[in-house]
């Protein structure tokens, strides 16, 4: 005697449509790291700087 495991037809349908977004998210993830944008060294003095002004303890967050 065999047994067989039944999936229904939503199952593998899911499973297909989560590979595809998978796969889209995978693209834009590779998109982004290949993207040469000044944005980041733009802003992230910014917030640095506002991070360290509302710090709560004596300790600097960042080391310069």
């Amino acid at each position: 005697m065999t047994t067989r495991s039944k999936t229904s037809h939503s199952e593998t349908n899911h499973k297909g449509n989560s590979r595809a977004g998978n796969a889209r998210a995978l693209q834009l993830v590779r998109e982004w790291l290949a993207e040469d944008s000044d944005y980041d060294a733009t802003v992230f003095p910014v917030l640095q700087a506002e991070l360290e002004a509302d710090r709560l303890s004596y300790r600097r967050r960042f080391k310069e």
